[in-house]
């Protein structure tokens, strides 16, 4: 006759066997899941890493480390292709404007007549200058290595004479460079408008601005230095945690026929600082951008 408690006993050790065995394997399981999950995890992550790498290091990049071109999309910044001008000529330009809007409606009509119509441009001078003598790059020497080569890059003094004479060379290289200009009324710090031997001179100083559209501001007067141009300058040696293009006034002289409406001179400053962020420090460069340009009909 068996025993009531040997088998009671027998029953409890059979249950707590099943409890632990179910307990054990439920556990291997789990641990097994967080295996593929986080061997998962890693091979997206390192595949976005390699990803966001080829963004940085290519020269034409549109991003480069979460920093977004300054020239908007379909601008016609794309070298060999036609800007769509409609409705980019908006003011008389056989009549002298009055006041900042109708300068700022004649100056960007001018410009952007030129760049529909002209038969040719020609870049008589194109320099760059050292800003205010700014260089701060701390003691890091790599900073101050990247601000050598960035002002050895863009500080070139230039007199070409080159002359654009398609549509698409002269929408792609004529102020402003890949697009039209839209200059406001809000915009303008100083303007004025005078009439010399039968021609209108008119002289403009834009606001300072951060990071212009090409077109808009300080990119409505000359061409603005877009992050893609300052990415390709490094060539992907370093990656920017925050880069900022500071225009400190940017200023332009354009000369038009009063009989015909037509530019034939323009010339444009655009002095800025640029300010980079890199390794968790600051560097900032002082930066001035010169060009003149003549129009022939």
């Amino acid at each position: 006759m068996q025993n009531p408690y040997t088998n009671q006993t027998t029953t409890e050790k059979g249950f707590w066997h099943l409890f632990f065995s179910t307990f054990e394997k439920a556990g291997l399981l789990c641990l097994f899941f967080a295996l593929v999950y986080f061997s998962l995890y890693l091979a997206l992550t390192q595949g976005r890493m390699r990803l966001v790498g080829n963004f940085s290091s290519a020269p034409n990049s549109q991003i480069t480390s979460g920093v977004q071109n300054a020239l908007p999309t379909g601008s016609g910044n794309v070298p060999g292709t036609t800007l769509p001008l409609k409705n980019a000529v908006t003011a008389d330009l056989t009549k002298m404007p009055q006041g900042n809007e109708e300068i700022a409606a004649y100056f960007s009509s001018a410009i952007n007549k030129a760049k529909a119509e002209a038969s040719s441009v020609t870049l008589l001078q194109k320099k760059g200058t050292n800003y205010n003598g700014v260089v701060d790059a701390g003691n890091n020497f790599l900073l101050s290595s990247l601000a050598k080569s960035l002002m050895g890059s863009f500080l070139k003094d230039e007199t070409p004479n080159t002359v654009y004479s398609t549509r698409s060379e002269i929408a792609d290289n004529f102020i402003p460079r890949g697009t039209q200009s839209v200059l406001t009324a809000d915009d303008i710090a100083e303007a004025s408008c005078t009439e010399e031997n039968g021609y209108y001179i008119l002289n403009v100083k834009v606001k300072p601005d951060d990071n212009p559209a090409a077109g808009h501001g300080s990119g409505a007067v000359g061409s603005v230095i877009t992050t893609d141009e300052i990415t390709s300058a490094v060539n992907g040696r370093i990656n920017f945690d925050n880069l900022l293009c500071q225009y400190d006034g940017a200023s332009a002289q354009i000369k038009v026929e009063k009989a015909t409406g037509h530019l034939t001179e323009i010339s444009s400053s655009l002095p800025m600082y640029l300010h980079l962020t890199a390794l968790g420090l600051e560097c900032r460069i002082g930066l001035q951008f010169d060009e003149t340009w003549t129009v022939a009909w």
